[in-house]
């Protein structure tokens, strides 16, 4: 196979799953923490970890960015987006860099590796997630959104209440699925990136 045909269908192959990601995004996201409507649950991460695991992590890292382009290009939504969109985006490139660290390699069989690297990524997600809401999406959406949560409900309790029961729920979700899926699609994989 011609180097050129190898990279027509890698970069086919990370458009196709970009465009999924970005599909999923407009699916009806999933609120898990009562009275925290606006932390939401997508599985658009997932065609992002099935690109690094039949890739590598460049293509997965290529994928979540595409997503996040179309996202910002076609289904807009105005200061949600733009101050949502980057902390979602730290989210998935955090949560997939350590999975990929932990677990380079996707083996049905290596159970007990998929569930450490699932925990520490979310440990890793739920650091992050802690971290870009207190210096980036707290105070941004106070000044421009006015919706200022340290004032309504306090930061201790935000955090502790909603932001890291979410991160934890939400990674072990991503986790869970996103493998769940790879092995599914297990047969598949050699005819789509051979």
């Amino acid at each position: 196979m011609s180097m050129s045909h190898t990279r027509t269908q890698r970069l086919t192959l990370i458009a196709i799953l970009s465009a999924i990601s970005f599909g999923l995004m407009l699916f009806p996201q999933i609120p898990l923490i009562p009275g925290a409507d606006f932390l939401k649950l997508d599985f658009s991460i997932v065609p992002v970890i099935i690109a690094g695991y039949w890739l590598d992590l460049p293509a997965a890292l290529w994928t979540v960015l595409l997503r996040t382009i179309l996202k910002l290009i076609l289904a807009n939504e105005g200061v949600n987006t733009y101050l949502g969109l980057p902390v979602n985006l730290g989210a998935i490139v955090v949560f997939t860099a350590i999975l990929f660290w932990l677990l380079p390699h996707f083996n049905v069989k290596s159970l007990s590796r998929q569930v450490l690297a699932i925990v520490a990524a979310t440990l890793g997600l739920t650091i992050a997630g802690v971290l870009m809401n207190w210096l980036v999406a707290v105070p941004l959406y106070a000044q421009f959104a006015n919706f200022d949560i340290a004032k309504m409900i306090g930061l201790g309790k935000y955090f502790v209440g909603m932001v890291i029961p979410f991160n934890i729920a939400q990674g072990i979700i991503w986790g869970i699925v996103s493998f769940a899926i790879l092995s599914l699609l297990k047969p598949i994989q050699h005819k789509v990136t051979a």
